[in-house]
């Protein structure tokens, strides 16, 4: 009784760490994907919302910085890659593979250094490109939209660490052994 009681609660667990790991790979490779598709912004980018959302000055020139970054394409493109592998990984532990907490480790490794990659090139196109705002016009100043983006890329990292590291704790990569299919 108590066994099958352990068994339930690790199944429930895998399941629960593929499925935050496979929310984490859609997510990445539907991000990539939209970053590659990306058309150009149009002359006023205020057109891209609707006329009752207020938006500042600097929202408006973080997504131009986004949008013009030079690395965007070719990041967008690795982005696709390495979330793709982070949800090969997901799967991989769902149908209880030994390789599953390999796979995994090499995956969110490959993502954090994709995260910290993007977020310096971001960074420092941000620094390229930010006009500094006068001071009638409200909004951020340089350091909080750097900061917004550094504090945005670091819930990602945290997130792909968390799930990592319960994917890969002891506990389960032993069920996942005396489980697995030959």
């Amino acid at each position: 009784m108590a066994s099958e009681s352990r068994e339930r609660k690790m199944v429930i667990t895998i399941l629960l760490t593929s499925t935050l790991l496979t929310m984490l790979g859609i997510a990445g490779v539907l991000r990539g994907a939209y970053d590659l598709s990306l058309a150009p912004l149009p002359e006023d980018v205020r057109e891209l919302y609707t006329p009752d959302v207020e938006v500042t000055e600097a929202e408006i020139q973080l997504l131009e910085a986004q949008v013009t970054n030079p690395y965007r394409r070719p990041m967008a493109a690795a982005n696709v890659v390495v979330s793709a592998l982070v949800l090969i990984g997901s799967f991989m532990l769902s149908w209880r593979r030994r390789l599953a907490q390999w796979w995994i480790k090499q995956a969110v490794v490959a993502k954090l250094i994709w995260i910290v990659a993007y977020t310096a090139s971001l960074i420092s196109h941000i620094k390229l490109s930010f006009v500094p705002l006068t001071i009638e016009q409200p909004g951020a100043t340089l350091q909080e939209v750097m900061a917004g983006v550094v504090l945005v890329s670091t819930l990602s990292a945290a997130l792909h660490l968390a799930a990592a590291y319960r994917a890969t704790r002891p506990d389960i990569r032993e069920f996942i052994e005396t489980t697995a299919k030959p």
